[in-house]
């Protein structure tokens, strides 16, 4: 009897001791899986800030400033010392700026004229040309700068057969829209065509288109100066 009683304590004593092991077990395996999503999460946390504070710095990020800031005349070409003939005059412009020389579209055949820049074979079309029969030049901004371009002045002549049309215009919106320049073959013009440029960050071309001549061989020529205002900003 003594013995029996002591057999089945060491067997209850034994039944305890696995269930005690195996909650154990449980406590460890619980606690490693709570240690591991605690691991996981931290880098998660980690780079969602890590992309926050790298979209933040490029949003911040600033043009430079404009190093030669102008307003007024910006640039100016001088033909008034030409034979008419030239291949191009230089222009001026502010400091910082640079300019292209003023030359002809391909189409056209330069022409003798005292004091111009003078050219024949103009388009004897009704309408505008959108890629032939014009004078052209450039201005790029100083670095850092936008270009505006509010006017010019420019002072024109015709001959009796040569265009009865002209008007300037500029790459900005694809010469679409073009400004009205005065045509006489009695006198010399001056116009002062109105123009809308603004902001440009980089070079704008400019075109004096002139058409509707009744003869290819009548002229037509840009005399003294052509000028340019606006600003650099």
């Amino acid at each position: 009897m003594f013995r029996t009683l002591v057999f089945v304590i060491a067997v209850a004593s034994s039944a305890c001791a696995m269930a005690g092991l195996a909650d154990n077990n449980n406590n460890l395996d619980g606690s490693s899986q709570t240690d591991a999503a605690v691991q996981i999460d931290a880098p998660d946390r980690g780079s969602g800030s890590g992309s926050g504070s790298g979209s933040g710095s490029g949003s911040n990020v600033q043009p430079g400033n404009c190093s030669q800031p102008a307003t007024g005349t910006i640039a100016t070409w001088d033909v008034s010392g030409g034979g008419g003939s030239q291949t191009s005059s230089p222009g001026t412009t502010k400091s910082g700026a640079t300019v292209g020389d003023l030359t002809r579209s391909l189409d056209l055949v330069a022409t003798t004229g005292a004091g111009s820049i003078n050219s024949s074979n103009w388009s004897t079309l009704s309408s505008m040309p959108s890629s032939s029969s014009y004078y052209t030049m450039s201005i790029t901004p100083p670095s850092g700068c936008t270009l505006t371009i509010t006017g010019a002045s420019v002072t024109t002549k015709a001959s009796g057969t040569g265009p009865a049309k002209s008007a300037i215009a500029t790459s900005a919106d694809g010469y679409s829209n073009a400004s009205t320049i005065t045509v006489s073959s009695s006198t010399d013009t001056t116009s002062t065509p109105s123009l809308s440029v603004s902001a440009a960050s980089g070079a704008v071309t400019l075109r004096v288109f002139g058409w509707d001549a009744s003869s290819s061989s009548g002229t037509y020529r840009i005399e003294d100066q052509l000028t340019l205002t606006g600003s650099f900003q």
